[in-house]
């Protein structure tokens, strides 16, 4: 029977023990200044903060979101309500009211959009340009510019301006427009806040008083599940007018987010759904009486071209 044996000089034994130490020792520090130089990349990396509002509109309004390239939404909106009067033959609701659009994203920043509304038989249409982006470091909000101009048919009667003494209105008079900066912030994962100076200017002033008017809106979402959030906004009317005497409109929602899919269900106290009309001739206060409560339904749906 043979035996293998090693024997290594003391000398060479102690040479190999100090290499293997010495190796060691640079690729510790060689490691451990590719960790600093990632960590150092990841904190001075600047990036946008993504979806502050998980849809176009946060309930009855714009939030600051656009949608993206090539990217077009449909949606359906729709308001249910009751009347004051004592007695009603309608099972679910007595009056209900819709507006059905489409926009589209010609870029990343700009949208476009289009719809038409049952009541008054209002079209409407709209530009949206989303200046600035947050970040996590640079932009402390994200800023959003909208022009939105509708035409409607008017109730001459009603009305105390004419092209002409015959008492008919011409196309520029049934005219409005809306113009807001949309200024919101994502606080947290959970958490966004917009605020919403406005402009609204008509080119026929159907109740008496300005027509120009001003208001600053306000909105929020505080998401409570994986899909669905709660969702919230209140327009105060700066210079409102005085008769008939009108209210600042409100909503309270919730938003559930189904794959391409959003659904939002909102309670309001205005059935309509165009800025110049919801946010300065709300007449109603909100509560849950007949005629001043409004249940909202929101369907949006997004298709890739």
């Amino acid at each position: 029977m043979y035996r293998l044996t090693f024997n290594m000089n003391p000398m060479k034994t102690k040479v190999f023990y100090l290499l293997a130490f010495t190796l060691g020792c640079i690729s510790q520090i060689h490691s451990q200044n590719l960790l600093d130089q990632l960590n150092r990349v990841e904190t001075d990396s600047v990036f946008e903060v993504a979806a502050t509002f998980k849809a176009t509109r946060i309930s009855i309004g714009h939030s600051v979101e656009t949608r993206k390239k090539n990217v077009l939404e449909i949606s359906a909106m729709t308001r249910y309500w009751n009347t004051s009067a004592e007695t009603s033959n309608s099972f679910v609701a007595d009056k209900m009211s819709a507006r059905f659009g489409l926009d589209y994203g010609i870029s990343d920043r700009l949208t476009f959009g289009l719809g038409w509304s049952t009541q008054g038989n209002v079209w409407d249409g709209f530009l949206k340009y989303r200046l600035l982006r947050q970040q996590n470091k640079g932009n402390f909000a994200s800023i959003t510019l909208l022009q939105t101009a509708t035409h409607r048919d008017i109730d001459v009667a009603s009305s105390n301006i004419y092209n002409d003494g015959s008492g008919s209105l011409n196309f520029g008079d049934k005219l409005a427009f809306t113009t807001q900066v949309l200024i919101a912030r994502k606080f947290s994962r959970n958490f966004s806040l917009q605020i919403a100076p406005t402009y609204v200017h008509r080119n026929t002033s159907i109740f008496q008083g300005d027509r120009d008017q001003y208001a600053l809106g306000i909105g929020g979402r505080y998401k409570v599940g994986r899909h669905v959030s709660v969702v919230s906004e209140y327009y105060y009317v700066i210079n409102p007018v005085d008769n008939p005497n009108t209210n600042g409109p409100f909503s309270l929602g919730v938003n559930w987010e189904l794959s391409d899919l959003m659904l939002q269900f909102k309670m309001t106290n205005n059935g309509a759904f165009v800025e110049d009309t919801f946010i300065t001739k709300t007449r109603n206060n909100f509560n849950f009486r007949d005629g001043n409560f409004y249940f909202g339904f929101h369907a949006t749906f997004f298709l890739q071209l």
